[in-house]
């Protein structure tokens, strides 16, 4: 019975090993997870902070710093899925997870103030611009195999939590003739939410009863709030084994809604005189004036329709050798606030070289331009039949170079059961 079932084993092993697909299945039947995470900056390297005695050259930053402006990003997926796959007709999946992501970029400008100073009777501004946003999304995948092209359709129904729409907050500051310095800056930030923020955090000296039925009810609403997008995905074999080529898309259909609505606006307002004239007169009336409102935060209820980003892309596998080695490009287009005047998009590219022994065990290297940041990735897989276990780290940055450098990191792990 037992050399029956590794006979079994390795037969069925080597019969989804043997599918020319971009992303052949290891199981008949098998459940998983899978969560990422990690953040990145363009400007500083772990080289520049863990040092002994930290030493801040404005004129080194003003330099450093891309004429894009410092960026910061940050991002967390969480994955579970269910996979049934009875052959190359039939591929069905269950999935949901979280994906939540937040982006600021901090204009050049300021840190030309900073480096160079300013000149008698100048005026500048800088810019600081912020998106951030969360989902939670749940759907079904439904592959097959029709006359030599594979066709996967992936209907998804999403949630959003929160969003920042991407906003643009200004600073500006002038000098006169007689030195006399004048900054001021004022920003408006919109958090739409599924939830109202004005009861957090709740007291907890009031009865609670009131308050968790309303925060039931807003679950439920929340939920039911949720939009809908469809993901497409085509795949054809060119050269047998050894080339396959494919093309996917993600596109929102319906959006989802938010029902709240946090504003804080900040007003900052700063005025210095003449510093020198000050100085020799020894003049006290001449003191530098400043001010900084926090403002109220406001809390509304509003609707807002929320798209999650659209997709474009295609990808390729290429075997010149056999199973054992594979070089995988991809080329895409993402498109964030779609259907809106706020509308921007961007390139998305990676390419990753995989070495495999029998399947079983394996690793990977690659690059990647992924969410506007740079990655360099370095993989390994085990594959035990009934389990599988795959993990990946990666150095980021918002530029290339800095990406190298240790200017951000994100790390992935898998893991599947089944048979």
């Amino acid at each position: 019975m037992k050399k029956i079932f590794a006979i079994s084993s390795v037969l069925i092993f080597a019969c989804f090993s043997a599918f020319s697909e971009l992303h052949k299945p290891n199981r008949i039947v098998e459940l998983g997870f899978e969560a990422e995470g990690g953040f990145s900056n363009n400007y500083l390297t772990t080289s520049e902070f863990l040092v002994k005695n930290l030493v801040i050259d404005l004129q080194k930053m003003e330099k450093d710093v891309p004429k894009s402006g410092w960026n910061i990003d940050l991002f967390a997926k969480e994955n579970n899925f269910l996979n049934v796959n009875a052959g190359e007709r039939v591929r069905l999946g269950f999935f949901a997870g979280v994906d939540a992501n937040g982006n600021l970029n901090i204009g050049h400008e300021l840190f030309e103030f900073l480096g160079s100073g300013y000149k008698v009777g100048e005026s500048k501004s800088f810019d600081i611009d912020v998106y951030a946003d969360a989902y939670i999304n749940a759907g079904v995948s439904v592959g097959t195999k029709i006359k030599g092209f594979g066709i996967k359709v992936t209907p998804s129904y999403y949630v959003p939590l929160f969003y920042v729409p991407k906003t643009s907050a200004t600073a500006n500051w002038s000098t006169t003739e007689d030195g006399k310095i004048e900054a001021h800056a004022k920003a408006e930030l919109n958090v739409y939410s599924a939830f109202d923020l004005s009861r957090f955090p709740k007291n907890s000296d009031k009865d609670d009863n009131s308050s968790d039925s309303k925060t039931a009810e807003q679950i439920q609403n929340a939920l039911s709030n949720g939009g809908f997008d469809l993901g497409l995905a085509v795949e054809h074999s060119i050269i047998g084994k050894k080339l396959e080529v494919g093309g996917f898309a993600r596109i929102p259909i319906l959006p989802g809604k938010l029902n709240y609505r946090m504003t804080r606006e900040v007003n900052a307002y700063f005025e210095q005189p003449n510093f020198m004239d000050t100085s020799l007169n020894n003049d006290n009336e001449k003191k530098c004036e400043q001010n900084l409102s926090m403002g109220e935060t406001k809390y509304y209820e509003e609707t807002k329709k929320v798209y999650r980003p659209m997709k474009f892309g295609a990808e390729a596998v290429y075997r010149p050798f056999g199973n054992w080695f594979e070089l995988r490009p991809m080329l895409g287009l993402v498109i964030r606030d779609v259907y809106s005047s706020d509308v921007f998009c961007y390139p998305e590219y990676s390419l990753d070289a995989r070495l495999s022994l029998l399947n079983i065990i394996g690793f990977s290297v690659g690059t990647a331009y992924l969410d506007q940041v740079f990655a360099q990735r370095l993989g390994f897989f085990l594959n035990a039949r009934v389990f599988e276990l795959d993990a990946m780290v990666a150095a980021r940055s918002g530029t290339f170079t800095r990406s190298f450098m240790g200017a951000g990191v994100s790390a992935y792990i898998g893991f599947k059961i089944g048979y």
